[in-house]
């Protein structure tokens, strides 16, 4: 009886094995239809624009201009690599010369091809495995498949791409400006965002450098002012506390540029300077002084936990102190509390480093600093994509009103403090 039993199992596993190679040939097979299909288009669509430029084979025509020629080969770009296709030249009766086909032109141009390697390589697929990654196999010989090409395009792809977007001019109005930087091996990233006055949000550049030093900071303010953006039009910057960050802005834009301070990183460098059991407990009595309506009601709450923290964790205490007034700028403009909720952090930046994260997670060794600067590029533009108009953009005209009328003074009374 458990013969009979073992040897049923042993046959139902058969069974599976089978149904499954006969599932996964059937699927090949059609895959390999559709690039026949796709190589018969081809053909079809060269053969037509020939016929109607030299007429129908072997049909006399009075005053033909145009004639068929010998055969040749032509790689054409079909499902993320190149095919070769043979089909009839055209050759000027008159002069000999040959006249190109416009299909032929149109479909062996190698951006085509760069592009699709691009996008393969963006959603994580690495070099080695794309020719993997595509349709399947196909009896027909195919080129620029292999991982040194694909490599090589989308160095040529990404570059491109990169000096177009530095060189692109600023012609729209940004009010806001947020500026972060991001981390790669020995290479540190500034990347630069706009808030315009509907909301918008739109990545302005970005710029390499060793460290998140003045250097690199006005480097990246000079490009963007090159450009086209112009520092009368910017009335806040938001940062996360970097000295060097803020010494650049008022550089290249003036003192009288308003900043706001990220309350999260604020909220990070206090309680780096506490023990581990009393940093959840401070974090949420700032974020509570931070949701205050007035600006008197937060700093009064910030100065209480300050003072509860200076007896035993005076360097926690200092830190809370230290431009603390320039965390509250939104407050001392009486901001309406939803766009001061976007515009309090670098909350909307960092999304856009969590999108540039998100594509470079797969690189794993960093050869120099021009490699970090074109895959950011890259990323950036991908997440653009997938912008949106930050939360509270209705309330940006009174916001911008605010600053014409009392940004004066809260900027003197932040300098004042500090």
């Amino acid at each position: 009886m458990k013969g009979k039993k073992n040897e049923s199992k042993k046959q139902g596993r058969k069974s599976v094995k089978i149904e499954k190679n006969i599932q996964e040939e059937l699927e090949n097979s059609l895959l390999e239809q559709i690039i026949s299909f796709g190589i018969e288009s081809y053909l079809e669509l060269i053969e037509a624009e020939i016929t109607e430029i030299c007429g129908e084979r072997y049909k006399h025509m009075t005053n033909r201009e145009f004639t068929r020629w010998s055969n040749t080969a032509t790689p054409l770009i079909l499902g993320g690599r190149k095919i070769s296709i043979s089909h009839s030249r055209i050759r000027n009766i008159k002069d000999n010369s040959e006249k190109d086909i416009e299909i032929i032109n149109r479909y062996k141009n190698k951006e085509l091809l760069s592009q699709r390697q691009m996008e393969q390589m963006i959603i994580g697929v690495s070099t080695r495995k794309y020719k993997r990654s595509l349709e399947t196999d196909t009896k027909v010989k195919t080129y620029s498949d292999s991982k040194s090409t694909v490599s090589r395009n989308f160095i040529a792809m990404t570059k491109a791409k990169l000096d177009a977007w530095r060189n692109e001019p600023i012609t729209a109005v940004y009010p806001i400006l947020m500026i972060d930087g991001i981390v790669y091996a020995d290479t540190t990233v500034l990347v630069a965002m706009g808030i315009d006055k509907t909301g918008n949000k739109k990545a302005l550049g970005a710029w390499e450098g060793s460290t998140e030093n003045s250097r690199t900071c006005t480097d990246l303010l000079q490009s963007l002012i090159e450009r086209g953006l112009k520092p009368s039009n910017i009335k806040l910057a938001i940062i996360d506390g970097s000295k060097a960050l803020r010494k650049a802005l008022k550089d290249v834009f003036g003192s009288e540029i308003l900043i706001q301070r990220c309350q999260v990183h604020k909220k990070k460098n206090v309680a780096e300077y506490l023990p581990k059991e009393k940093r959840e407990s401070i974090k949420r009595a700032m974020t509570e002084a931070y949701k205050a309506e007035n600006y008197n009601t937060a700093k009064k709450l910030l100065i209480n936990i300050k003072n509860s923290l200076t007896e035993k964790y005076p360097q926690a205490a200092r830190s809370l102190e230290e431009g603390l007034e320039e965390t509250l700028t939104l407050h001392k403009l009486s901001a309406h509390k939803d766009i001061r909720k976007s515009l309090c952090t670098t909350n909307p930046i960092e999304s856009l480093n969590s999108g540039i994260r998100n594509v470079t997670r797969r690189v794993k060794r960093w050869r120099n600093s021009d490699m970090v600067i074109r895959w950011v590029c890259t990323a950036i533009l991908e997440s653009e994509k997938n912008f949106r108009r930050i939360n509270g953009y209705v309330h940006m005209d009174t916001l911008l009103i605010n600053i014409e009328n009392c940004g004066k003074k809260v900027l003197e009374e932040n300098q004042r403090v500090a």
